[in-house]
């Protein structure tokens, strides 16, 4: 089994175009944590630390350990939408991995 990566990321209690925007005033990247028979969350991810993630070239098939708010899940990235001018992430799709999940 690979190694999982480590992020921390914080739950976002707003949704939508406004709760976007103001994740990104703060410095971080909304997103999205889906799958395994669960309800979707909102959440925040680190802005510095996605970034170098997405440079590695192997982002969307690294497994991370995502830390919401002290909860650690599996989890694997299915989707980055990045600004078309200046490249840098505006929103990040995570997909939790269940115990035992084949991908």
């Amino acid at each position: 089994m690979a190694e999982a990566t480590d992020l921390k990321a914080w739950a976002r209690p707003r949704s939508g175009k406004g709760g976007a925007r103001s994740v990104r005033r703060e410095g971080r990247v909304p997103g999205i944590l889906y799958g395994d028979k669960q309800e979707p969350q909102s959440i925040a991810v680190d802005y510095r630390a996605i970034s170098q993630q997405i440079l590695t070239g192997h982002f969307q098939s690294t497994i991370f350990v995502l830390d919401v708010d002290g909860k650690k899940t599996r989890v694997i990235p299915r989707g980055v939408q990045l600004d078309p001018v200046r490249d840098f992430p505006l929103h990040v799709d995570f997909m939790r991995l269940g115990e035992g999940a084949t991908i």
